[in-house]
């Protein structure tokens, strides 16, 4: 029997090569700007655009590595395993629990403009997942999730997901 694993992560549409050249595009022609300028005597333009650069180089770094985070759920005949963390630093906590006691919940919001949370639950532990997808892409998921903890669901074979920052393989 193949297990099944979904990987959720983030949508990111900025790679780390990406990120680089908006740095490096944005800081030749800002320094450019700025270089003119202390020529002309108006010195205190430098420092603000070095700070400007440093803004604009922590919101990257940050952005870069919020890309990172990753959930992977495995179903297999007896167990479910969910390992989260950073991509290249391994799982930063990972669960185990058995098949048949496990249960998705998919809880709505609690304010009108909030959003929805898929919890998965076992034994009176709640682990939040799918936190870096949208409202629909978490519906998709419980679904997903609900069908594979179906009892003999894993043994007839997993059907191709829909596209999105959901992956699945078995």
């Amino acid at each position: 029997m193949a297990e099944t694993q979904i990987i959720v992560g983030p949508n990111a549409s900025l790679g780390p090569g990406q990120a680089l050249l908006v740095m490096a595009s944005v800081s030749v022609v800002a320094l450019t700007v700025a270089v003119g300028f202390a020529l002309q005597g108006f010195w205190p333009i430098l420092p603000f655009a070095g700070l400007e650069l440093a803004a604009l180089g922590a919101a990257l770094w940050v952005t870069q590595r919020r890309n990172r985070y990753r959930e992977v759920l495995t179903f297999s005949d007896e167990r479910v395993r969910v390992g989260y963390g950073w991509m290249g630093r391994g799982a930063v906590a990972e669960m185990d629990w058995p098949r048949p006691f496990t249960r998705v919940l998919l809880e709505a919001s609690e304010t009108r403009n909030g959003h929805n949370r898929l919890v998965l639950t076992s034994s009176g532990q709640r682990l939040l997942i799918g936190r870096c997808l949208t409202d629909g892409e978490r519906e998709a998921l419980h679904r997903r999730i609900k069908e594979l903890l179906r009892p003999g669901r894993l043994a007839a074979g997993a059907e191709a997901p829909g596209e999105g920052p959901v992956r699945e393989s078995t």
